[in-house]
């Protein structure tokens, strides 16, 4: 229903039958031009959506100038909340998401009369008003900003305890609030007396015994990754570049949350560009630069960039919780959209991936809760660091991941670029504000509620982080998250093994469990390695028996050599240029063993600080302080 359209009985808030355009009343006062408003007229034509809509985000009006003529074309008095106190008593806590969704709000009630602002003034508006405060309420136009800002102002406190301690109080056994339950530090100290104990009554037995066990897990997490990898590569590639058939009419609207903390403008110009040339409605967009309220200087960036309206900035009240997953809780209080996927600030998404993350989800059922699109970066070439992520992103993505959506597996997400319906987050309380690598334990999440998750290919490119201290620092994050989620779920062992079964919860073990203490095995074996090759084999097999020392070897060298060959299928399977990637293929092995020292890293900050979430800075990218120019691993 456009702004100006539908018929209602004459009153004061009724629209004159022969009261203008609200194109022509934004011509008039010389907000738009007769172009602009010919081009949105032809928009609502094949669209049907709203005139109004449609002129505010592709004439990029100033906010203000389009609800002050918005409020004079319906003859309604405009009001500025920013400068106008809201009366006490006038706000229920109980309809807040009301507020954020209809974006209305009531700033004043007399003798029981009520004056309700809105930004979103129609006929069907106005009834709604009136129905629910009384046919006597005055109505009056505000901008958007104002009323999310009234909000934030008035609930905060309301906010950032519920986001906080929503998903601790309805489910504690699902919150990373406290990393180990107590059941989890009995055991976990049972285990450290029976080990010394081993070692104090006889070392050697106790010796050969952890270097077996370590040997034979990491076998077997190996085995496990080289079934999922040729799996992967016999998972037919789904096609790319498809026709998009989707009713242009029926688009819901799509909300965006990109969390933001001390980032640099050339990251934030270069992502503000990029989203809005994307394959989507402006006038559907509902965008949240979501920034923690006391980062001044990044909030003065955003709006120095002079955004179109589709963009919004979301001031999350500061706390001494400060991590993605919380600032993404509190944004999603104001969503207006039916579906939201969030981007990272470096982030640049394939431009048609919410229309085909749409299709997934009209073609997926309705069990599907998650679809997640494919990562990897546009400097991959920079240097050795970035080739080694990136090659290892392509096999996550293009060979492991397809593979375990094919076993129906459950899939710990990517921290971004991952697509959800609003009403399913709201169901599941959202991300877990005290888990580091919430994605992942939101996949999981997804799979014990009997949801499942897709992979489309649909690729966002990223900044692959290029220097090593940083690489260290954002990786440990990673691994102390997972290690968080194995230990969440792991609380209730047999209530998983009921909802998983045994090849679901083998592949949770193996991939979530099994990943972190491969890495965390890897550098003892791989010490324990160079020992015997400095005293010798012979006196190594005090501590490595025949059977114990081979399978240490293949896991050195056989495993490698392995995992190396499966890298080149993965790169191969993507197009990659071979001249610029096979040598590093040969340097896996010392990536992987940065992967063993951010692992301790992460196991000493799993009990010291473990919801320390360490800022990966971005922009920082020659590609992106020269020209911006790609340097995509499929160029």
């Amino acid at each position: 229903m456009d702004h100006f359209s539908g018929e209602i009985k004459p009153s004061k808030n009724s629209i004159d039958p022969q009261r203008k355009r609200l194109g022509d009343s934004l011509i008039a006062a010389g907000h738009i031009s007769p172009e602009q408003l010919q081009f949105a007229l032809e928009t609502q034509a094949t669209s049907g959506r709203r005139l109004g809509d449609i002129l505010h985000a592709q004439a990029q009006l100033r906010p203000l100038d389009y609800y002050q003529t918005l409020a004079k074309h319906f003859d309604l008095p405009f009001i500025e909340l920013t400068k106008t106190k809201v009366r006490k008593g006038c706000l229920d806590k109980a309809d807040r998401n009301l507020y954020a969704r209809q974006l209305l709000i009531p700033v004043t009630v007399f003798e029981g009369r009520f004056t309700v602002a809105t930004a979103d003034p129609s006929p069907s508006m106005f009834e709604f008003i009136k129905s629910k405060w009384g046919a006597n309420t005055d109505i009056k136009v505000t901008s958007k900003f104002d009323i999310f800002w009234t909000l934030q102002e008035t609930f905060n406190e309301d906010y950032t305890h519920e986001i906080l301690n929503e998903l601790y109080t309805k489910n504690p056994q699902m919150s990373a609030r406290q990393a180990f339950s107590k059941n989890q530090r009995i055991i976990l100290f049972g285990i450290l007396i029976t080990l010394i104990g081993m070692f104090f009554i006889n070392p050697t037995v106790a010796a050969i015994f952890i270097n077996s066990f370590m040997t034979f897990a990491t076998t077997i997490v190996l085995i496990f990754k080289v079934v999922l990898s040729v799996s992967g590569v016999l998972v037919p590639a789904k096609q790319r570049g498809l026709p998009i058939e989707l009713d242009e009419k029926t688009l819901p609207i799509y909300t965006i949350l990109i969390p933001l903390y001390r980032e640099s403008e050339i990251t934030l110009t270069h992502l503000t560009t990029h989203l809005q040339t994307i394959d989507y409605p402006s006038d559907l967009l509902d965008i949240k630069m979501v920034v923690e309220g006391d980062d001044h200087e990044t909030i003065e960036i955003i709006k120095s960039l002079a955004l179109p309206s589709f963009f919004e900035i979301v001031r999350v009240p500061p706390s001494e919780l400060r991590t993605k997953p919380k600032a993404c809780n509190y944004a999603l209080k104001f969503a207006r959209g039916e579906f939201v996927t969030i981007y990272d600030a470096e982030d640049k998404p394939e431009l048609d991936q919410l229309k085909l993350a749409l299709i997934a989800y009209r073609d997926g059922g309705d069990d599907l809760a998650c679809v997640q699109c494919e990562l990897n970066y546009y400097n991959a070439h920079e240097n050795w660091l970035t080739r080694m992520f990136a090659m290892e992103y392509t096999f996550w993505f293009d060979l492991i991941l397809p593979a375990m959506n094919n076993f129906k597996f459950p899939i710990p997400l990517g921290g971004t670029s991952n697509h959800f319906r609003l009403d399913t987050m709201e169901e599941m309380q959202a991300w877990d504000p005290y888990n580091v690598t919430e994605d992942a334990d939101l996949g999981i999440r997804i799979y014990r509620l009997g949801n499942k998750t897709t992979v489309i290919p649909s690729t966002t490119w990223e900044e692959a982080t290029s220097r090593l201290i940083p690489w260290i620092k954002q990786r440990t994050r990673w691994i102390k998250g997972y290690m968080q989620t194995y230990l969440i779920h792991l609380r209730n062992p047999s209530k998983l093994y009921r909802e998983f079964g045994f090849m679901k919860l083998l592949s949770f073990h193996l991939f979530v469990g099994g990943n972190v203490f491969a890495h965390l095995v890897n550098l003892i074996l791989f010490l324990i390695f160079l020992i015997s090759l400095t005293i010798g084999f012979e006196k190594s097999r005090i501590l490595f028996p025949p059977l114990v020392l081979e399978f240490a070897l293949f896991n050195l060298v056989a495993g490698n050599l392995l995992l190396m060959f499966l890298h080149v299928m993965a790169i191969s399977r993507r197009k990659m240029k071979m001249k610029r990637m096979a040598i590093y293929i040969l340097t896996v092995p010392g990536y992987w063993l940065l992967h063993s020292i951010a692992s301790y890293r992460a196991l000493y900050q799993l009990f010291v600080k473990p919801h320390y979430w360490d800022k990966t800075d971005h922009g920082v990218s020659r590609f992106l302080q020269s020209d911006g120019k790609s340097d995509h691993v499929d160029s």
